[in-house]
């Protein structure tokens, strides 16, 4: 089985045949070094309310996104 990571900066994939939050790299598609993002978490920002997303929000890196989202209470991370 093999897991999906988001990269923060273009949105492209890759996957690893493990399951963490987010690794570190540098992108094939854009060459930026940073997070990428389980998938899970990226499908997590979509379904948050716009009403309550800072004005910056879609300009905002994923990482960034998610980091504002779970600071300000609009997600949770949970065990499983």
């Amino acid at each position: 089985m093999t897991e999906t990571y988001v990269c923060s900066h273009c949105e492209s994939t890759v996957t690893r045949p493990f399951q963490i939050r987010s690794i570190i790299r540098t992108c094939d598609e854009c060459h930026e070094n940073g997070r990428f993002l389980h998938e899970s978490l990226v499908e997590s920002l979509s379904s948050l309310p716009a009403d309550e997303l800072p004005e910056e929000w879609e300009s905002m890196p994923l990482d960034e996104r998610f980091e504002t989202a779970l600071r300000e209470g609009l997600i949770r991370l949970t065990r499983e």
